[in-house]
């Protein structure tokens, strides 16, 4: 499966017309294995035992390049810490509004289709995505078992 991955990484570099570091490699290397959506303290804290030298400002620097590429996507600006997103394909998220978790969302029958015509003149869809806001599964459970005030 490395092989894969890091086969896949230097395509995408590639049709990117992006050059292929090593540390560039780490860093998408363990994006990739992360289930959740983390933000780069997170990403740092995983590449720091591969690459010891490297800086937190290098990690945020080499998101930013992967998400002007088009190789990552940012969840959401609304949440504080930039929140990235490994998974490219269409979907949807719920955010738990007491813990931050975000949980993908298979994609739902929402598309561009019925805004076309509700968003002004001249300007261009180019991605559609929804966000549900609520307690995760954990959150509302202990908030039943608190205690009222």
């Amino acid at each position: 499966m490395a092989h894969s991955l890091e086969t896949g990484f230097q395509q995408l570099c590639h049709e990117k017309q992006l050059a292929v570091t090593h540390q560039r490699l780490v860093i998408y290397r363990e994006l990739m294995q992360m289930l959740n959506h983390p933000n780069p303290e997170q990403i740092f804290e995983r590449v720091r035992p591969e690459l010891p030298s490297i800086s937190l400002a290098t990690v945020y620097k080499t998101l930013r390049v992967f998400l002007e590429a088009g190789i990552i996507q940012q969840v959401s600006p609304h949440h504080g810490s930039l929140r990235i997103e490994p998974n490219v394909r269409r979907h949807h998220h719920f955010i738990c509004l007491q813990c931050h978790a975000i949980t993908d969302l298979a994609l739902s029958e929402i598309d561009e289709a019925p805004l076309k015509d509700s968003v002004p003149q001249g300007f261009q869809i180019k991605q559609v995505s929804m966000e549900v806001r609520g307690l995760c599964g954990r959150c509302a459970t202990s908030n039943l078992s608190a205690p009222s005030v």
